[in-house]
C-alpha cells in the first residue's frame, strides 16, 4: 500500500475518533444551549487553525473570488454543527451519530443538482441503502421503544 493512501487511511480513522469524542464532550458539557456550545467550538476550532496558518507562514487571507463559496461553506458548515449540537443534546448519542453520518449520501445528491456531476449506478445504489437502513433502523428503535 502507498504510504500517502496509508496515511490518508490514518488520518480519516483519527477523524472519526476525535469527532466521537467532540461528541461525548458536547454531551458531558451539561445543559449549557447549543448555541454557546458552538460558539466555544468555532472559538477553539480558528485558534487552532490561526496557530497552523501561523506555523505554516500561510496567509489569512483568500482571494475575492473565492468569498461566495467560502461564506456558503461556513454558514452551512456553522448550521450543520449547530443541528449537530442541538441532536446531540435531544438524542441519544448513538442515534445522532448514525443521522449525522448520512452527510456523505447528502453530498451525492446535492453534487448532482448542485455541481452538476454524474454519480455512478453504485453511488445511487449507496444513497438508496442508506436511506433504507436508516428508516429501518429509526422503525425499529421507535417499535422497541414503545
Amino acid at each position: 500500500m502507498k504510504q500517502e493512501k496509508r496515511q490518508g487511511i490514518l488520518f480519516i480513522i483519527g477523524a472519526g475518533f476525535f469527532f466521537a469524542l467532540m461528541t461525548f464532550f458536547v454531551r458531558l458539557s451539561g445543559d449549557l444551549p447549543t448555541m454557546e456550545k458552538a460558539f466555544f467550538r468555532n472559538a477553539v476550532a480558528a485558534v487552532v487553525a490561526a496557530f497552523l496558518l501561523i506555523r505554516a507562514k500561510e496567509p489569512f487571507y483568500a482571494p475575492k473570488k473565492s468569498w461566495g463559496g467560502l461564506f456558503m461553506r461556513s454558514f452551512c458548515g456553522t448550521v450543520g454543527l449547530i443541528c449537530n449540537f442541538y441532536a446531540i443534546d435531544r438524542l441519544n448519542i448513538a442515534d445522532a451519530n448514525m443521522l449525522n453520518k448520512l452527510s456523505p449520501f447528502f453530498a451525492i445528491i446535492m453534487s448532482t443538482f448542485i455541481l452538476k456531476e454524474k454519480a455512478n449506478k453504485v453511488e445511487w445504489g449507496a444513497v438508496g441503502a442508506a436511506a433504507l437502513f436508516n428508516f429501518t433502523a429509526c422503525s425499529i428503535r421507535k417499535w422497541y421503544n414503545s
